[in-house]
């Protein structure tokens, strides 16, 4: 990845919050070529959301008169900021702060931006000044929330003459107000340092090497830095390898995956952090990468040659209890079944426009007792991907459905990652499935079939409520897809 792209000289809080997380990201945003940019990732959509229905409901518990900055440009809430702020308005909501300044001893003049969550208009020191208060759902502070509020004291202290004070509001009571107020302690030599350290690397420094950690599957260049490990073969690329095991392989002298590969599984469990189950499984990665091929493990288990109910479901957040709004289940033939949690009163069962046929269920427990009563025929195991619709079926079923079903299911990713391994960095059931075949119809995004689910719930659109359902049925249908390939192709025998 060459940079042949000038470098920004915009400095954002995000920029800094990044930072602290990868700087191959400050450096690729800065100098990269931005067409090779990742659609925004599920995870990262549902995080931004989650985070704005907290900032919401917290500004509606505490906010006295407050006024929003309505952002139709970056410059005009720019503009709008600085007119409430010369106004003298007890409180601005999104509040866009931008001051342009040299940071070193370049001639380049740096734009350094933030969006504070709420400026409160206090008295210190004898004087009105606006204060920047940041908002987060989680219940304790991180180094980057720091850095952020610092970037919005120095900010404000630019444009109003003074050093404010800033608090870092943590999580929310019942009622919606923050369970912790934290004073902030301003640092400017932190916010310094890491605004040089940005300047550098995007004016100068080399490109940053590849270190692909959990965290990147939200990134918008995960694509572009898998790529890249792709061709150096990098152990970036082994999924299960935690950052210290990574050190430890590279300390030992493996720093490709040749090199994991030449290693017995007896040397491999010589070094710190690999036990006798990961030795193994590393070394199968690392050859399945290598020769684009899976490398079986062990034999597949008895109970899943036999045919069985193939099992999802989606869940939302309701009374501060997780549990589901839509479940799809099939059977080997791949005829698949939905219900819906349907807080209205519709015709049942629901065809929607694509033909499919949904079963309405009121609440997640009769939605639970559908399913219960669908496979209640037969003993089959009901396979799932991980141990997540387990658990939402011990913390959300009946008591009576979780003993019918709880000794029936199956966790299927767990047993893919016991007989094989493919060359793949994940074994998520959407990178598994397409690797074997699979063709995935509509999108691949839970967030967004949730976003659909609920655009039905406010307006009845059928059109929204079939994207939803079908992407439920594609994750049914593509786990009975997998299902057939490890039949198919696992050996009856360990390997």
């Amino acid at each position: 990845m060459t940079a042949e792209f000038p470098h920004s000289a915009v400095i954002t809080a995000q920029t800094l919050r990044h930072l602290l997380m990868c700087e191959r990201r400050v450096w690729l945003d800065a100098r990269a070529d931005p067409s090779l940019h990742d659609a925004a990732a599920p995870e990262a959509l549902r995080l931004y959301a989650l985070g704005s229905q907290h900032e919401d409901r917290v500004h509606a518990a505490t906010a006295g008169p407050i006024e929003p900055v309505d952002i139709a440009s970056w410059e005009e809430g720019v503009a709008a900021t600085r007119d409430l702020m010369r106004r003298g308005v007890p409180g601005i909501l999104g509040a866009c702060l931008e001051v342009r300044v040299p940071l070193d001893l370049s001639d380049t003049v740096y734009t350094l931006r933030g969006r504070a969550d709420q400026l409160l208009r206090v008295w210190h020191h004898g004087e009105a000044v606006y204060s920047p208060v940041e908002i987060k759902q989680r219940s304790q502070p991180e180094e980057a929330d720091w850095l952020q509020l610092d970037l919005y004291v120095w900010l404000l202290s630019l444009l109003q003459g003074t050093v404010p004070p800033a608090e870092l509001w943590l999580g929310a009571d019942p009622l919606g107000r923050p369970r912790r107020r934290l004073a902030h302690d301003y640092d400017e030599d932190r916010l310094m340092a890491a605004l040089l350290r940005v300047a550098h690397l995007t004016a100068s420094a080399p490109e940053p090497p590849v270190r692909i950690e959990p965290h990147c599957a939200t990134c918008h260049w995960f694509t572009a830095c898998q790529g890249v490990a792709q061709h150096d073969k990098r152990l970036d690329l082994l999924y299960g390898v935690s950052r210290t095991t990574r050190a430890s392989l590279e300390a030992a002298g493996i720093a490709r995956l040749e090199d994991l590969v030449a290693r017995s599984p007896d040397e491999l469990q010589t070094i710190k952090g690999i036990g006798p189950k990961t030795a193994p499984r590393i070394r199968a990665n690392a050859q399945a990468w290598l020769e684009n091929r899976p490398v079986w493990l062990d034999a597949l288990p008895e109970v899943c040659r036999q045919p069985g109910w193939m099992f999802d479901l989606e869940t939302w957040e309701i009374g501060g209890r997780t549990v589901p709004w839509c479940m799809g289940w099939c059977d080997g033939d791949g005829q698949t079944h939905i219900t819906l949690v349907a807080p209205v009163q519709l015709p049942e069962p629901l065809v929607l426009p694509n033909g499919q046929q949904v079963t309405l269920a009121p609440d997640s427990d009769a939605a639970w007792e559908v399913f219960a009563a669908a496979v209640s025929e037969d003993s089959r195991p009901i396979f799932h991907w991980s141990g997540y619709d387990a658990a939402i079926l011990r913390g959300s079923a009946p008591e009576y459905v979780r003993a019918q079903l709880a000794p029936r299911m199956h966790d299927l990713n767990a047993t893919l990652k016991r007989v094989v391994s493919l060359p793949l960095k994940s074994t998520s059931i959407k990178p598994v499935s397409t690797h074997l075949g699979f063709a995935w119809p509509g999108y691949q995004d839970w967030f967004a079939a949730y976003l659909d689910y609920q655009h039905w719930l406010e307006t009845g659109s059928l059109d929204a409520l079939a994207r939803a359902c079908l992407y439920q049925r594609a994750d049914v249908q593509s786990m009975a897809l997998v299902w057939r390939w490890l039949v198919a192709h696992a050996p009856s025998e360990r390997a």
